[in-house]
């Protein structure tokens, strides 16, 4: 792992929709400073197909398209979590939203946050994968929910959940709030 990152080039890393929407296209300065982090990781982030298309209907397509090419991220067909242990993740992860989100109702909670409970759970459960996930997240809920369904299911050695602000700092007034 990069003394100054918490990023690691053996673990699977996820990444989720907000992460590109806060840092924007790539000329804004939060975009390179993420873009560095990355690139000096070693990392390639996996976007499950979902939150590309969240990516799309956020205006930040460009950002994805770039890191792409760069070969830094990369669109997966997720697994299909299948694996009861996964799919209980995704359920503790919809009602720990529900409970920080007073406007929210368990079953109105977007269906892309909880699946990246379940996705940890099922790469580590698939033994030709790395033993272990992170996942990076602009979004405090969802870190919060998924610190919450990874531990309550005896994970939380193996799934690090960081925010975008762990690995970037705030250098400008451009900042996005989610």
């Amino acid at each position: 792992m990069n003394e100054s990152s918490p990023l690691s080039p053996e673990h699977v890393t996820l990444v989720d929709t907000n992460v590109f929407i806060s840092t924007g296209n790539p000329g804004k300065p939060k975009y390179r400073r993420f873009r560095r982090v990355v690139r000096r990781a070693g990392v390639t982030l996996l976007v499950p197909a979902r939150v590309e298309e969240e990516i799309e209907q956020g205006g930040v397509t460009p950002a994805l398209n770039q890191a792409r090419e760069e070969g830094w991220a990369k669109i997966v067909d997720a697994p299909i979590v299948s694996q009861g242990r996964a799919t209980t993740a995704q359920d503790i992860m919809r009602r720990a939203i529900a409970s920080k989100s007073a406007e929210k109702d368990e079953h109105d909670v977007e269906k892309a946050d909880p699946v990246f409970a379940g996705l940890a759970i099922e790469y580590l459960l698939d033994k030709k994968r790395p033993d272990n996930v992170t996942i990076i997240t602009a979004d405090r809920i969802a870190q919060k929910s998924i610190e919450i369904a990874v531990s309550s299911l005896g994970y939380d050695d193996q799934v690090s959940i960081i925010s975008l602000w762990d690995i970037i700092d705030f250098e400008d007034n451009d900042f996005t709030i989610i």
